[in-house]
């Protein structure tokens, strides 16, 4: 395909109606919907609005069917309530997880685990992690435990339980899959499940919690990292070609909120949501069907 200049000016919220006007979408408030896209940016509206646009291989701005601007407004928030629900979540497993990785290293090999090569499975990646460990002690530098750390201790890079609280969930993932078998095998029966399983979630988790993070579209996105399906899992309604979309991260979640806490009602809240919203539908996040 032939790339062309773009050319497509700014427009005001009014011109932003005026078109989505002459594209077919109705308007039961135009000076309510001029409020929300002073709010909303328009490219972030697009692309929930291209969910009831008729699919071609380029953009139709053509719709299945009529809709109103209040049929988006609904769209977009639940798709946030639902980004909510999972990123709390996503909190209470991440840090299970560093407590984890943090408590199985430093029983072992000492509080300065992090520091020692053969630990991991490439040295490379030691020296590696020696540099993120020192670029995230200079941007957490004004933090107050970083602080007392740094005006107490000579040591120049604290104990792996300090260290694991200002490393993000990408670095403690590549930490976890760098490690030697043993070891992430110690870290994964804290988690009841097999440590090839568990590498493989927390890459899925970190791309699921930087979508939530940065308030992205979430119900059918389709997912660079997926997680791998259990076999105990196997009867969850999980579309075989789809499993890069939300629907294979929901056991999972399940699963890790379970053993952290047995008294969750997250599952359920979370189907509530997804069942409370009319306009969507269960093959989007790669279901066959709601599971319950």
């Amino acid at each position: 395909m032939e790339k062309i200049l773009y050319t497509k000016p700014s427009l005001a919220p009014t011109q932003q109606i005026e078109l989505l006007s002459e594209r077919g979408i109705l308007f039961s408030n135009k000076e309510q919907s001029e409020k929300y896209l002073t709010y909303h940016n328009y490219y972030y509206i697009s692309g929930y609005i291209y969910y009831f646009e008729k699919k071609d291989s380029f953009r139709t701005h053509q719709f299945k069917k009529q809709i109103n601007f209040n049929d988006i407004v609904l769209l977009v928030n639940f798709d946030q309530t639902l980004r909510e629900q999972c990123f709390n979540a996503l909190q209470t497993i991440e840090i299970a997880i560093r407590s984890s990785i943090a408590r199985n290293l430093s029983l072992l090999y000492g509080p300065f685990c992090l520091e020692k090569k053969d630990i991991f499975r490439r040295e490379d990646f030691n020296y590696r992690l020696i540099e993120i460990i020192k670029k995230s002690l200079v941007d957490h530098r004004n933090e107050a435990f970083i602080t007392h750390f740094s005006n107490k201790y000579t040591n120049p890079i604290p104990p792996v339980w300090v260290i694991i609280e200002i490393l993000t969930i990408g670095n403690i993932s590549a930490i976890y899959g760098y490690l030697k078998t043993e070891l992430q095998k110690r870290i994964a029966a804290d988690f009841n499940i097999d440590h090839t399983i568990l590498e493989s979630w927390l890459k899925a988790i970190t791309e699921l919690r930087n979508t939530c993070a940065h308030h992205a579209r979430l119900w059918n996105k389709v997912f660079v990292n997926h997680p791998k399906i259990r076999k105990i899992d196997e009867h969850f309604p999980i579309q075989q070609n789809m499993v890069n979309r939300l629907g294979s991260f929901i056991p999972l979640i399940i699963h890790f909120l379970c053993l952290i806490d047995e008294k969750t009602d997250w599952e359920n809240k979370v189907l509530s949501i997804l069942k409370g919203c009319s306009l969507i539908k269960p093959s989007d996040l790669g279901l066959t069907q709601w599971w319950k």
